[in-house]
């Protein structure tokens, strides 16, 4: 078994996939505690700024929050890179609760992380626009994932996938797509290493058909890979109504 088939998931009930991921299921939530301090803010800022350069900036700040508070930092496209690089900002101020058997296992620290989308340049992210469900998913998608390690005490990494629900419901009427997967792009763009000693690890989402979860499942995240790359360069910027590489 590879490393990170050793470090998928969190809690379990010794449920397994073909490829023998650990599958997890999450129905307790935490308790309620008021926002951690937003410690990593200029920190992951200067980040992206140097990683993605030359490009103007915007944030949709989160007006209510429990347990962390997660604004989304936008960033727009330019005639070199014609897309929207979305990022997080306040999942990384807690860590993650990663258990004992993975620990043994890790030489690094992976429990920081924060999320990250690119989005196509057509897309509309003005205040207005994301009124509307089928422009603002991908922010929820994200404040969505940037919580749930925090919301059910558990974790993300690598390869790991989220659905939807359980009944893997799309992300917004628009799309079919209708879960996650947890990648992430070479290291010079993923990892932050903070003045305090921690590093943060900004893992991009890629929004996946229930098809393409189960592949996954079934036959690993290198497969997975291989036929998602069948859509060539273009796969990292979301086409939601690209086509299912695994129907």
């Amino acid at each position: 078994m590879s490393f990170f088939k050793k470090i998928f998931g969190g809690n379990n009930n010794g449920e397994k996939s073909k490829d023998g991921t650990t599958i997890y299921k999450y129905e307790e939530t935490a308790s309620y505690a008021p926002p951690a301090p937003m410690e990593y803010v200029e920190e992951i800022v200067e980040h992206f700024e140097t990683v993605f350069p030359g490009r103007e900036s915007s944030v949709f700040h989160e007006i209510v929050s429990d347990t962390i508070h997660i604004d989304v930092n936008i960033m727009e496209p330019t005639e070199e890179e014609p897309f929207w690089v979305l990022y997080t900002n306040g999942m990384s101020d807690l860590p993650m609760t990663i258990p004992d058997e993975v620990l043994e296992n890790l030489d690094e620290k992976f429990d920081r992380a924060e999320v990250m989308m690119f989005l196509p340049a057509s897309w509309e992210l003005t205040q207005e626009s994301v009124k509307d469900e089928n422009n603002y998913w991908p922010i929820g998608l994200m404040k969505q994932m940037a919580r749930f390690p925090h919301q059910y005490n558990t974790w993300l990494g690598y390869g790991h996938t989220v659905p939807n629900y359980q009944d893997y419901e799309p992300y917004a009427n628009g799309t079919g797509l209708n879960g996650v997967v947890i990648f992430q792009l070479k290291e010079e763009l993923s990892e932050i290493t903070t003045k305090d000693g921690n590093k943060i690890n900004a893992y991009f989402l890629l929004p996946l058909y229930k098809e393409e979860m189960d592949y996954k499942l079934e036959h690993g995240m290198d497969a997975l890979m291989e036929k998602l790359s069948e859509l060539g360069n273009d796969v990292l910027v979301l086409n939601p109504n690209r086509r299912n590489t695994c129907k």
